[in-house]
């Protein structure tokens, strides 16, 4: 058997499980669309806490690793991240920088687990659960071009026994 898989959001209204995307805005909701709530130049989007969700029949899912795996950043634009928030923090929005999302979302494979099961690294689910947060937030600087940002394809890849 085998594991099942699903994003799933954390915001003001609760968790949402199988979300259908990670858009960034100028609000805190789930599945958004970016142009309804655009990111002004020079201004951050709203946190993104996301957690990776399992279900089904495994013995242990361990070696989470993250990583933007496609998708070119335009000028002035960075996601930042941590993949190791244990609990839930209301979201800062576009005029605060996050101080749990600090570091650039890795453009490779990790190689090795960089988001946390269990306040851990090392950590490991052995029945149904999910990662610990994954907080994003895209921020901006003013000499980021009007418009849509270019696509992203965050990866999450786990080892399964």
């Amino acid at each position: 058997m085998t594991a099942d898989f699903e994003w799933q959001e954390e915001n003001a209204d609760g968790i949402t499980g199988s979300i259908a995307n990670i858009n960034f805005g100028s609000t805190d909701d789930e599945d958004l669309v970016a142009l309804t709530y655009p990111i002004t130049a020079g201004s951050h989007s709203f946190e993104k806490y996301i957690s990776g969700s399992f279900g089904g029949t495994f013995t242990k899912i361990l070696n989470v690793q993250f990583w933007k795996s496609a998708g070119d950043y335009v000028t002035g634009e960075t996601v930042f991240w941590t993949g190791s928030a244990a609990t839930f923090t209301a979201p800062v929005g576009s005029e605060v920088v996050s101080t749990v999302a600090v570091g650039s979302v890795p453009v490779a494979d990790p190689g090795t687990a960089n988001v946390s099961v269990g306040g851990a690294l090392t950590g490991s689910l052995e029945a149904i659960g999910s990662t610990d947060f994954i907080v994003m937030q895209t921020q901006t600087t003013t000499s980021t071009p009007a418009g849509a940002v270019n696509q992203k394809t965050f990866t999450l890849q786990y080892d399964e026994i």
